[in-house]
């Protein structure tokens, strides 16, 4: 069984994710939760704790390194959600999907591969159905369709399914709706998986373009229209009918809004709202409203670009999808922006007009103006979701001058306390001495140190003890700095300069 298991929800091999309750309480009274991605190889033992049910569960990033996966998952969050309901649709419409409760009792909805193929198709697929379906919104993994590994990117993790084998709340349905065991699931990945030909050739079932009434429409009111326009969301709907029309019709689109009232509406709108959406969408003015429901859980924005009388040059603009956070010293951001991933420090991302230019250098993907209220609402909002990556110690700030500070003190010890002339340090009886100015350039040597001189002054303050002090140098007064040795192994030169020497 696991090793069945680990090979059907096979990802990155060199890093997993973990989430954790925490012990703050969110506003709805329930315990936030923490997430965060080890850098470290998905072992045998984690896959086994996993299906034990040891917690934490177990995190699988979908994307490797070679940015191929072998599973993809629509993760919808709605509550309460009707699996059964949502397997029937999938069902008729012949997509090859599994559907598993989340542990929230919302749906992971997986598409399965064979083998790995390019997580740019399988985002492709899973964008394409997610929009057929209603639930464009809803969060796609893989997340990226590149990932930066070499810059310790990682992408994105998703807790895979049963969380303690066959007691799991997080278990797959079969075609009628009912809780799978691991072994019967498994069966059905055999009758759903697909070959990497079989991914790409996968027709997915579209409302026919030909019907005449909405002949060139965008996708997203061919799908809602289908079978008639029900209460809730209906005169925004109706504004859209009418950018439609308007486009099509350009003469006659104000009398043809009463006659799709009539045919899409159920019940049809009152003769006074008719007249209003007309007055709105006669305006100068006037464009799909692609972010308001109903119409933005079904957009597919790359065909609606290709229809005649689609959004054609108002594509919506590039949008972000997630972020994670590397805890390096400063730390740095992962922003995931229509499967490409952003590189980027606090100041860029705090900053709406300098993660542009970022988008630009890096994807060529500029994002449009927004105001800065609106961009930090917006961040507060990704930040709920965000995923630490964790660094190596050796990128933390305190292991850094800890190191720079050994190597500078190693590098030439002075014999005396005049060698502090010479750029040196002098250590006697525990304690040792150095021009902190020496030191400053050392760090700027090593081309490696990003903080100022006074917040380095506090830091070798706050973690060595160090204390400013002005004594005699040949009568001449001199500032220098004092504090405890710090023990630090000494490298055997002679033996490295060897290995150096057996390498030419």
């Amino acid at each position: 069984m696991l090793e069945r298991f680990k090979e059907i929800f096979a990802g990155l091999q060199t890093a997993y994710g973990q989430t954790k309750i925490t012990d703050e309480l969110s506003e709805n009274g329930k315990h936030e939760a923490k997430s965060f991605t080890k850098k470290e190889p998905v072992t045998d033992l984690l896959w086994q704790k996993h299906l034990n049910g040891d917690e934490p569960a177990l995190g699988i990033v979908p994307i490797r390194e070679d940015n191929k996966c072998k599973w993809g998952c629509i993760d919808i969050d709605t509550y309460p959600f009707d699996h059964k309901d949502f397997i029937r649709k999938i069902r008729d419409k012949s997509i090859p999907m599994i559907l598993f409760r989340s542990k929230s009792g919302g749906a992971h909805v997986f598409l399965f591969t064979k083998e790995f193929v390019a997580a740019s198709l399988m985002r492709e697929r899973l964008k394409k159905i997610a929009g057929i379906l209603g639930y464009a919104k809803a969060e796609i993994f893989p997340k990226q369709d590149y990932i930066r590994a070499e810059r310790g990117d990682t992408g994105s993790f998703l807790n895979v399914p049963y969380h303690g084998n066959d007691k799991s709340v997080r278990f797959a349905f079969n075609d009628n709706g009912e809780q799978l065991k691991v072994e019967d699931f498994f069966k059905l990945y055999d009758q759903y998986s697909l070959t990497e030909k079989d991914l790409f050739n996968l027709k997915i079932s579209e409302v026919d373009n030909s019907d005449d009434f909405l002949k060139g429409a965008p996708p997203c009111l061919q799908t809602i229209l289908k079978d008639g326009m029900p209460e809730g969301g209906r005169n925004d709907m109706m504004y859209n009918i009418g950018v439609y029309l308007k486009k099509r019709f350009p003469n006659e689109w104000q009398t043809k809004m009463y006659v799709y009232n009539e045919q899409y509406m159920k019940p049809p709108l009152q003769h006074n709202e008719i007249t209003k959406s007309i007055e709105s969408v006669g305006k100068k003015e006037y464009r799909y409203k692609c972010k308001l429901e109903p119409i933005v859980s079904f957009c597919n924005a790359k065909l609606c670009s290709k229809r005649e009388f689609g959004v054609g040059d108002d594509v919506p603009p590039p949008e972000i999808t997630g972020i994670s956070k590397y805890m390096s010293d400063p730390p740095i951001y992962f922003v995931n922006i229509d499967g490409d991933s952003v590189e980027v420090d606090n100041i860029t991302l705090h900053d709406p007009e300098k993660f542009s230019v970022a988008c630009m250098d890096q994807i060529s993907k500029p994002m449009l103006p927004i105001g800065k209220i609106i961009w930090r609402k917006q961040l507060i909002k990704l930040f709920e979701k965000l995923q630490e990556l964790k660094a190596p110690d050796s990128t933390k700030i305190d292991v850094q001058i800890k190191d720079l500070l050994g190597d500078f003190i190693n590098k030439a010890p002075g014999k005396s306390i005049d060698d502090l002339k010479r750029g040196i340090s002098f250590t006697e009886e525990g304690i040792t001495h150095f021009r902190f100015l020496d030191f400053w350039r050392y760090l700027q040597r090593s081309k490696s140190w990003i903080l100022q001189k006074p917040k380095t002054v506090r830091l070798l303050k706050e973690l060595f003890d160090a204390e400013e002090e002005t004594i005699k140098i040949d009568k001449k007064s001199c500032r220098t700095m004092r504090m405890p040795t710090i023990k630090i192994d000494k490298p055997n030169v002679r033996q490295t300069k060897m290995k150096e020497s057996s390498l030419v």
